[in-house]
């Protein structure tokens, strides 16, 4: 019996020593990769200056970039978790055209971290300040993709008189949730699982670990449809801490911000692009659901349209050159659209 008792307290002890080993291990691997976090993040800062310039909106700057010439200014509003470099196609194929404003909203890319909450109405009042400071002129056609469509709907509704018209790039919905899951009859898993991903991407960036993957892992593979230098931009921030930082903030607040463009007012007669990706062949129920959301979207205006883009994925549509210029064009014809008129007005 005491060999036994014997036996199984340092059976007990070794198993101590084994977590706490494990634990101590943990802690330095993290330690490393916070160190090895710091010295990337602050490389990627010397290795990708701002390409455009950033202005003072009160008490934080926000990067805008603009290029290309125009009676009417299109402002560019990435998704979640995004930043400028995403629109490193459709920006200078719409500039041919037009001039074009993309820009990173607070804490995203080359933005610094500004107050929260970081709900639809506080982002469309930086923007509106923004806007103001750079010297940009409305009216302006603004572009919401994914995310981004729920911010422009917020700056069409308070501002109003600064708008001439609006694309939707397979924009979120604010009931989009609700809806999905009424149709599946279960949770919307993506939607559901997205406040909490965007936590965990916030940690892993802090740890390092999201930059190790993002470079042994392929996992950023799909930003390769970019243009080079917009790829390793947008590699590059989406490694960083305080990148991933601001997106969660954002879809802290997603039921705040979808009930605020829920209460936003229909948009009367102004011109109004609903662009839908395709998806998968046949397309899955969630899809069908997602194209009858983007149905109604239009019916916001009483000159609003509805396309589905042939053959394109929800991010496709910004990251490959073909389906890109499809976008681009889409706002050349919108732009000259909300042109005509505003010459009748």
């Amino acid at each position: 019996m005491a060999g036994q008792k014997s036996l199984k307290q340092r059976c007990l002890r070794w198993v101590k020593r084994g977590v706490l080993s494990g634990i101590v291990g943990l802690v330095a691997l993290a330690l490393v990769g916070a160190i090895w976090q710091a010295f990337a993040t602050a490389a990627d800062r010397r290795n990708f200056p701002p390409p455009g310039w950033l202005v003072d909106v009160g008490g934080h700057r926000l990067h805008i970039q603009c290029a290309g010439v125009g009676r009417l200014t299109v402002v560019l509003e990435t998704g979640a978790l995004s930043m400028s470099a995403l629109w490193g196609w459709v920006r200078p194929l719409a500039a041919r055209h037009t001039r074009v404003c993309s820009y990173d909203r607070a804490g995203l890319g080359w933005s610094e971290p500004g107050s929260e909450p970081r709900d639809a109405i506080h982002i469309s009042r930086e923007l509106h300040t923004l806007l103001n400071n750079a010297g940009e002129t409305p009216p302006y056609v603004l572009v919401g993709h994914s995310y981004g469509g729920l911010l422009v709907r917020m700056y069409a509704d308070q501002h109003p008189e600064d708008v001439a018209g609006l694309l939707l790039l397979d924009s979120s919905h604010p009931d989009q949730v609700v809806r999905i899951e009424k149709v599946l009859g279960k949770p919307a898993f993506l939607e559901n699982l997205q406040e909490s991903m965007f936590a965990s991407l916030s940690i892993l960036a802090r740890l390092g670990i999201l930059r190790f993957m993002l470079r042994h892992t392929g996992s950023a593979g799909r930003f390769d449809d970019l243009p080079p230098r917009a790829a390793a931009e947008f590699k590059a921030f989406f490694a960083d801490a305080s990148h991933q930082s601001a997106a969660e903030a954002e879809m802290r607040v997603w039921k705040e911000t979808a009930g605020q463009v829920r209460a936003t007012r229909p948009l009367g007669d102004l011109p109004l692009v609903v662009i839908s990706a395709e998806g998968t062949k046949p397309p899955s129920r969630e899809q069908q659901v997602r194209h009858e959301l983007h149905r109604e979207l239009a019916a916001l205006s009483s000159r609003g349209s509805h396309r589905i883009l042939a053959g394109t994925t929800h991010a496709s549509l910004v990251e490959n050159r073909g389906h890109a210029a499809q976008v681009a064009e889409a706002i050349r014809e919108l732009v000259d659209a909300a042109s005509t008129q505003g010459k009748k007005k």
